[in-house]
């Protein structure tokens, strides 16, 4: 009787533990029924999948370098040229604006033309008088180069030589003032000004293509050692 008690005991208990195996499912399936809940578990190491285009957008702003202004560099060799001649300062002065991005360095530089002579000279009087008065006095302080003028917007001015160049005109003037006359010393003629405008040119660039962006006549060979000055 107690064996056969024992028997079904044994009966019971298997059956409960082969339902058991087979309510509890594969071990796969657990993560299947566990329910959906609000909260993710995430590795400390990991970054949410929204964030990841936004953190590599800042490395790469972190990572790029920083422009810079592209420094120009002479022609090798390095050459010269000066183009013109404007027809005054600020047309000169415009045209060196217009090709900064073409060239290593400019300057500006202005050149008056030669004139024929130079003459010394008194500023008209009040009349011819007060001029034949004045020769007189000249003649008495030994100065005998003199020419009364006649006619025109000088007339009654007295003329006191006529020189090549400036130096020795300056002299005679500066001689007569010494003896308390007035006396000027000028350029025969009106003076043109040229104005210029040097450069050395960067790499790639010809003396011609500055020609053609300044609009200037003409395009001329420059010594790049000369002064790099006005004049």
């Amino acid at each position: 009787m107690l064996l056969r008690a024992l028997v079904v005991l044994l009966v019971i208990l298997n059956f409960g533990v082969a339902t058991w195996w087979a309510l509890r499912g594969a071990p796969g399936d657990a993560q299947a029924l566990s329910p959906p809940g609000p909260w993710t578990l995430q590795l400390a190491h990991e970054a949410p999948p929204s964030a990841a285009p936004a953190a590599a957008a800042d490395e790469a702003a972190a990572s790029a370098p920083a422009v810079e202004r592209e420094t120009l560099r002479p022609a090798s060799p390095a050459q010269c040229v000066a183009v013109g001649p404007f027809a005054d300062a600020a047309e000169r002065d415009a045209a060196q604006a217009l090709i900064a991005d073409r060239v290593v360095r400019s300057a500006p530089r202005e050149v008056a033309e030669t004139p024929r002579g130079w003459r010394v000279w008194m500023p008209p009087l009040a009349d011819r008088a007060a001029a034949d008065a004045m020769v007189a006095r000249l003649l008495e302080a030994g100065f005998n180069d003199y020419y009364v003028i006649g006619d025109g917007t000088e007339a009654n001015g007295i003329a006191l030589g006529r020189f090549g160049g400036e130096t020795g005109a300056q002299a005679r003037a500066q001689a007569l003032r010494a003896a308390g006359f007035t006396a000027e010393a000028a350029p025969l003629g009106s003076v043109l000004v040229r104005h210029w405008l040097d450069a050395m040119l960067a790499e790639g660039v010809s003396g011609d293509a500055l020609r053609v962006a300044t609009g200037a006549a003409r395009v001329e060979s420059r010594d790049c050692n000369a002064d790099w000055v006005a004049g």
